[in-house]
C-alpha cells in the first residue's frame, strides 16, 4: 500500500527516486538537519514566542518544552553555519555565533533574571567543538565535528551536529536542569571523550544526578558513542557532616562516599539512590564507581559503598519484590533465607518508624526496618561480603 501511494503521488517519477526522496525526508540525520530552513521559526522568533512565559518553568502555565527544544536546535544551526564559514579557529567561530544569540536573548528576555536567559560555554575539545547551553530551567549540550565522510561514504570536511543519547533536549513542564562538562583522558586511538554531569530537581523536592560519558570516532557517521550511563540521586547530607560531628563510625552514619574525579585515566563518579532502608525523603545508600580510561575500550574497575552492610539488606528486599530468586540468593547466606524473603517481603517496605542497627562485633549486625510491620535482618560479613543470614517479619508494637 505504501508503494502504491508513492507511485500515484509521484506520477512519472521512477519508483526508486520516489522511495529515495521519502527515505531521505524521514531518516535525515540530525547533523544534516542543522541547515537553515526558510519555513522553520528562527531563533529570534522562538525567543519572542517564549518571552511571554514565566522565566521559571516551575511557575504555572503552558508547557514550552517543545519550543525550547526547537530553540536549542536553531542554536545548533547557527553554529554549524558559522563553523562552515571561513576564518578563525572552530572554537572562535562557535563563540561568535553563540554570542550573537546570547545578545538576542539579553534584549528579548530582558525582563527575566539574567541566569534564565540564553547562555553558553564552549569546552576546548579539539578537533571537535563541545558547547553547553542553558535557557530558563533547561541545560543541554551540543557536539560539533567535521566528519571524514558523509552518510553515503563520500569524502567531506563539512561541520555538522553529532547527535547524542541523553542530551536532555526535551523535558516535561517544571523542574530544573543543570550541567557540567568535563574533558576525559583519551585512549591510544586519540578519540575525543567527555563526561556530561547533569543535575535535576523537581519543582518540589528531591535532587537527581546523572553521568553520561561519550566518545567520538571521526570514521563513524553516526551519533556519539555513550560508554558510561549512571543515574542516581543526591543526598542532602554533606560528605563531612557526620565526620565533623563525630558520628562517622556509628551505625546511623549515612555520609556520601567518594569524590568526582575526571582529570586522569582513572575516574570516579559518586552518587546515591533511594532504597528500602530510607526513613525519609533522602537516599541513605551512596556509592562511587571507578573506571579505567587508559585503553580504547573503557573498563569498569570497582564500586565502593558508604554502607555495604545495608546494601545487602536493600538489594535483597529489592530483588525479593521483583521475585528474582537468584538475585536474592546473591545477597543471602543460604537458599532457605532467600526463599523465605521471596515469600514474606511485601511490595512496599518503608521505614517510617525508623531504622535500627545494632552491631554484634566487627562482622555481625542486627538491622530492623520499622514501618506498619517490623522487618528483622541478621547480617554477617563473610569473605569480605555482607550477607543476610536470617530474616523474619513481625507486627510493630504501638
Amino acid at each position: 500500500m505504501v508503494w502504491n501511494k508513492l507511485i500515484s503521488a509521484r506520477g512519472c517519477l521512477p519508483l526508486t527516486t520516489a522511495i529515495l526522496a521519502t527515505l531521505l525526508a524521514f531518516y535525515q540525520p540530525r547533523g544534516a538537519q542543522a541547515q537553515p530552513q526558510s519555513d522553520a521559526p528562527s531563533f529570534e522568533d522562538l525567543l519572542k514566542e517564549i518571552s511571554s512565559a514565566p522565566a521559571d518553568a516551575c511557575q504555572p502555565g503552558k508547557d514550552f518544552g517543545d519550543l525550547e527544544w526547537h530553540l536549542f536546535d536553531q542554536a545548533d544551526r547557527a553554529v554549524v553555519q558559522k563553523l562552515n564559514a571561513m576564518g578563525g579557529s572552530p572554537q572562535v567561530r562557535a563563540i561568535e555565533a553563540l554570542t550573537e544569540l546570547e545578545h538576542l536573548s539579553a534584549e528579548i528576555n530582558r525582563s527575566w533574571p539574567d541566569e534564565k536567559r540564553f547562555h553558553f560555554k564552549v569546552v576546548d575539545l579539539p578537533p571537535a567543538v563541545l558547547v553547553e547551553m542553558t535557557f530558563r530551567n533547561r541545560a543541554t549540550f551540543s557536539f560539533f565535528a567535521a566528519s571524514h565522510q558523509d552518510n553515503y561514504g563520500k569524502p567531506t570536511n563539512r561541520w555538522k551536529v553529532v547527535g547524542a543519547l541523553d542530551d536532555h533536549r526535551a523535558k516535561p513542564i517544571g523542574g530544573y536542569d543543570w550541567l557540567d562538562l568535563f574533558r576525559l583522558e583519551q585512549g591510544p586511538a586519540k578519540r575525543a571523550r567527555f563526561l556530561a554531569k547533569f543535575g535535576d530537581a523537581g519543582c518540589g523536592s528531591g535532587v537527581g544526578v546523572a553521568y553520561y560519558a561519550y566518545e567520538w570516532n571521526p570514521e563513524n557517521t553516526g551519533d556519539l558513542s555513550e560508554f558510561i550511563k549512571l543515574e542516581g540521586a543526591v543526598s542532602q547530607y554533606d560528605r563531612t557532616d557526620n565526620r565533623q560531628s563525630g558520628k562517622g563510625d556509628l551505625p546511623d552514619s549515612f555520609s556520601p562516599i567518594g569524590e568526582l574525579r575526571t582529570r586522569s585515566r582513572l575516574i570516579e563518579l559518586p552518587y546515591c539512590w533511594f532504597s528500602a532502608v530510607d526513613t525519609w525523603n533522602n537516599p541513605s545508600l551512596c556509592a562511587a564507581d571507578s573506571y579505567d580510561l587508559s585503553g580504547d575500550r573503557v573498563r569498569f574497575i570497582d564500586t565502593v559503598f558508604n554502607r555495604p552492610d545495608l546494601v545487602a539488606v536493600a538489594k535483597a528486599i529489592e530483588h525479593s519484590q521483583a521475585h528474582d530468586y537468584w538475585a536474592v540468593l546473591a545477597y543471602c547466606g543460604s537458599a532457605d533465607v532467600a526463599r523465605q524473603m521471596l515469600r514474606d517481603v511485601p511490595s512496599l517496605v518503608f521505614g517510617a518508624g525508623g531504622l535500627n542497627v545494632t552491631r554484634n562485633g566487627t562482622a555481625k549486625e542486627t538491622v530492623e526496618i520499622v514501618g506498619q510491620e517490623t522487618f528483622h535482618f541478621d547480617v554477617e560479613r563473610r569473605e569480605g561480603r555482607w550477607l543476610v543470614i536470617a530474616f523474619r517479619v513481625y507486627e510493630t508494637s504501638n
